[in-house]
């Protein structure tokens, strides 16, 4: 029996069924929360502003090029993109997709983990700052050249796409990437 000021409860078969009816619409809301947020928060980059980017961290302008082939390739110039699962159980992170076995530190430690050549932990890798994914890039690059990318030989060895008109004057991104190089410098 209800207390005073108490709702009643519906203990029928029908009421259990309207509960539980009300559960089942609330799960897929809530996994898509939870799941669902961190593809609508990624930062997709512009191929002219991860030009702006890679310049102002000093990636000469002549590799510009590569740079973009290999995140379009490889990240589809998303940021914070996890791949998935390699054969051996290793992912690879970011903008370039850089492996968690040899370069970066999971975020777990697991039994394929072998080094941290870049000295960073992989979740690093996936931010919107790209200072770290671009540092790790140009090492695993220095080390390896542009065969550590699976996606050069087939997509980035050949003719590609000039990157001048990203820094002609007018271009509105060229304009915020020398706005912030002023910033750096000033600073």
């Amino acid at each position: 029996m209800a207390g005073v000021g108490e709702p009643l409860r519906d203990w029928s078969p029908l009421g259990m069924v309207r509960s539980s009816w009300s559960k089942v619409r609330v799960l897929p809301l809530l996994w898509f929360l939870f799941h669902g947020i961190p593809p609508l928060l990624t930062i997709r980059l512009q191929p002219c502003e991860l030009a702006g980017q890679l310049y102002i961290l000093d990636v000469p302008k002549s590799e510009l090029p590569l740079w973009l082939c290999i995140a379009e390739f490889e990240s589809r110039f998303n940021t914070h993109v996890v791949g998935q699962a390699n054969a051996d159980g290793s992912r690879d992170y970011g903008l370039f997709q850089i492996s968690d076995r040899y370069w970066c530190a999971p975020p777990n430690r697991t039994e394929y983990y072998a080094f941290n050549d870049c000295n960073v932990n992989c979740t690093r890798l996936l931010s919107d700052d790209i200072t770290m994914a671009v540092q790790c890039a140009r090492l695993i690059q220095k080390q390896q050249g542009w065969t550590a990318w699976s996606v050069y030989p087939e997509f980035c060895n050949g003719t590609l796409d000039a990157i001048d008109e990203c820094f002609q004057p007018g271009n509105a991104t060229d304009l915020k990437a020398s706005d912030e190089l002023a910033e750096v410098k000033d600073s």
